[in-house]
């Protein structure tokens, strides 16, 4: 990629902050010059010095000097102070800009990808973005006017001497290039491995429950181990060994062109061509201009490592949005009815999972779906919220085409009781509410109330301000269920979707959240999805899948009747039970 498509990249993170850059590029413009000053002054001192100690122009040089010092540092703390603020805020624009897009990718990616990576790309992405921008953005312009300032002075002394100078920039230069392809690779190699490292390690804290319960605690530690120092400290060493050896011949040019180039100064100082004076506030510049020639380099080496680090991540904002913001179709006053036409899906490289549906549901109906495990039924309802589109054939709610309805809207008339409650870790209360965030205290309770937790929620200290811990591990497996049963009754939502909704409850609970489920979906069209054939036997309707295909439906006596798949599963879980 080009300087200018680098240089790009850094400034979309800095354009918000344009005005308080331009206002310290200004200062640091200031800074460079001033410093660029002072061996000047050291010269002349030792010049003037010999004759009155304390002379009229020595007292001036004097107090020159000091002023340009104060105001070099004084500025050069403006600068790094108020260029580590634009930096901290530079790197949560880009979390903030990575978070909003990863967000709005469809869940297909998210069920792919392992969140410990991508948290990972990110988290050094924003780190490797501050530090270009704190230690090298804001550090390069005043460095780079102190050296221009240096050579000037020097070029006014010897041509000989600017050139000498100049020439041992450019081999490093050309040293720094060859080197810095290797570098790039090594690192964006590095980057991969780490990323799949942290994914690991994120992985056994998420299941430290399982890990602990099958004593697996050394397995995974020899895991993650494995991990870092197979692929890690490999790629690690060979960044490493590129950066020193580029370090290295850089050192011993700028070391052996410095001793050449003092010695030529010597000389000149024998033959009289430049005095004590002027050989001082060479050796000044000489001094001044080694150490940032050198970290120029050593910046340059950073700036690519972190622009690998920060394309890396930035592979993620190529990837196509859902464009949930996009202005479609709203239907003002919707009833709720459902309808598939011939709908056929496969996720990308797999078999067909669901062939040729066709059904309807009218509003305020209860559909159940039933089959075998992997027949595809939360995947056809997950088609309803556009999570994944048909491969063929179209979703009709209240005859209007969901993929012309506006995707925000969509998902917000549908509510949605997965088998697997995640949580967030905040209150009860706040996760109630995650269903409706303008709702109040009095909304809160009474979905509890419906959803039968609201007993168990006034039995705890805090009662809603109680936190649940991340994914909501301090709750058990029904206490999740009915909490997230409570979420989807205060959104009010006139599509409901219930994916072994009482799974997870006793026997006790679940008959008292069926009765309260009853009355919740009495207005709404509910999709029910349960391998536990007692509670889809009041359904309206009941689809059984087999294959992908919808191969009976209607209801639970119809099909009971029929003697066909539907009651060889009925009878069968009857005679378990």
């Amino acid at each position: 990629m080009t300087l200018k498509e680098d240089t790009r990249i850094i400034w979309a993170y800095l354009k918000n902050y344009k005005k308080e850059v331009y206002k310290l590029s200004f200062l640091a413009v200031f800074y460079g010059l001033a410093s660029g000053v002072i061996p000047y002054l050291y010269g002349r001192l030792v010049d003037e010095a010999p004759g009155e100690s304390f002379s009229y122009k020595v007292i001036v040089l004097l107090g020159i000097w000091a002023l340009t010092s104060i105001l070099s540092e004084g500025f050069r703390r403006i600068v790094a102070v108020r260029g580590g603020f634009i930096g901290s805020y530079a790197a949560g624009d880009l979390v903030s800009e990575h978070a909003r897009h990863l967000m709005n990718l469809p869940l297909g990616f998210h069920k792919e990808k392992r969140v410990g990576e991508v948290v990972s790309s990110i988290t050094r992405a924003q780190d490797h973005l501050r530090d270009i921008i704190e230690n090298t953005l804001f550090w390069v312009l005043p460095q780079f006017l102190t050296v221009a300032v240096g050579l000037a002075f020097m070029f006014a002394i010897s041509w000989q001497l600017f050139l000498g100078i100049v020439g041992i920039f450019l081999l490093s230069i050309i040293v720094t290039l060859i080197g810095i392809p290797k570098l790039v690779d090594s690192q964006k190699k590095m980057n991969k491995e780490y990323d799949k490292a942290m994914g690991t390690l994120n992985d056994s804290f998420l299941n430290i429950q399982t890990i602990k319960s099958f004593t697996a605690e050394d397995f995974q530690n020899k895991k993650i181990e494995k991990s870092y120092k197979d692929k890690i400290v490999f790629f690690s060493k060979k960044v490493l060994t590129v950066w020193e050896n580029i370090t290295f011949i850089q050192e011993i040019i700028f070391s052996l062109g410095f001793v050449a180039i003092f010695s030529y100064a010597l000389m000149l100082l024998e033959g009289g061509e430049i005095s004590i004076g002027v050989l001082v506030m060479f050796l000044g510049y000489l001094n001044l201009t080694r150490m940032p020639l050198r970290v120029f380099l050593w910046q340059w080496l950073t700036v690519q490592k972190g622009l690998a680090t920060i394309k890396n991540s930035r592979k993620y904002l190529k990837l196509k949005t859902e464009n949930s913001k996009v202005k479609k179709r709203v239907i003002k006053d919707i009833k709720g009815k459902v309808e598939y036409k011939n709908v056929s899906f496969r996720y990308p490289k797999k078999p067909v999972l669901l062939q040729d549906v066709t059904f309807a549901a009218l509003p305020g109906e209860k559909v159940a779906i039933v089959g075998a495990s992997g027949q595809g039924k939360t995947t056809l309802v997950d088609l309803l919220s556009l999570y994944y589109s048909p491969t063929r054939g179209q979703i009709l709610i209240d005859g209007v085409n969901i993929k012309n309805l506006n995707l925000a809207f969509l998902r917000s008339i549908i509510a949605y009781v997965p088998q697997d409650v995640v949580l967030f870790n905040d209150t009860i209360k706040n996760n109630i509410l995650y269903g409706k965030p303008a709702g109040k205290i009095e909304d809160v309770e009474r979905a509890a109330e419906i959803a039968n937790i609201d007993n168990f929620v006034n039995s705890l200290p805090q009662k809603y301000n109680t936190m649940v811990g991340e994914r909501g591990i301090k709750l058990s497996g029904g206490q999740k269920q009915r909490l997230a049963i409570a979420r989807a009754v205060i959104s009010d939502p006139k599509i409901l979707v219930l994916d072994e909704a009482t799974s997870s409850l006793d026997v006790r609970s679940e008959k008292l959240i069926q009765s309260a489920i009853d009355q919740l979906t009495r207005n709404k069209t509910t999709f029910i999805i349960a391998h536990r054939l007692s509670t889809v036997k009041n359904a309206d309707k009941i689809l059984v899948l087999e294959e992908g295909k919808i191969a009976e439906q209607g209801k639970h006596y119809e099909l009971m009747e029929k003697e066909g798949l539907y009651h060889k599963f009925y009878t069968l879980q009857f005679a378990e039970d």
